[in-house]
């Protein structure tokens, strides 16, 4: 959303939304960036309410203490980005928390040699249309079309 200062937001229904509750309540949140081979586990975590269901316990998930916020990250995933609250916009039928991000953790397994994630390493996807997509295969980079 904005990357001085680094600010994300996370966009969360309120009416029958557990995680929504938790959202106000705390004004903090992980977003936790898992990679393609997690997109099952993610879906169950999607399609079940933590209200009713203890996901890490369903999942098998490791919760690991965040440095500044009281979420979890998750081990499993290779990029955590822990968040702070700063403002809350109604949408309509979603409400966006926008947040300041607090700090980034990546696993050291996801890093090049030069310490730098690895897109090809953490493999991340999105959903759209009702569809998990590979977020891959890369087309250029920033500045590329320039003519020099």
């Amino acid at each position: 959303m904005c990357s001085e200062p680094p600010t994300v937001y996370v966009s969360v229904r309120p009416v029958g939304r557990y995680s929504y509750r938790q959202l106000k309540e705390s004004g903090e949140f992980v977003i936790n960036i898992p990679s393609a081979d997690l997109a099952r586990v993610v879906d169950y975590c999607g399609n079940v309410s933590g209200g009713e269901v203890d996901k890490f316990k369903e999942t098998g998930l490791t919760p690991v203490p965040a440095a500044h916020v009281r979420a979890p990250l998750i081990a499993e995933c290779p990029v955590n980005v822990e968040c702070r609250v700063k403002q809350v916009i109604p949408l309509g039928s979603h409400d966006a928390f926008i947040a300041d991000v607090l700090a980034v953790h990546f696993n050291e397994d996801v890093l090049d040699e030069r310490g730098r994630p690895d897109l090809d390493k953490i493999k991340p996807y999105g959903y759209c249309i009702n569809e998990y997509r590979l977020v891959s295969g890369k087309l250029g980079f920033y500045g590329y079309s320039r003519k020099e």
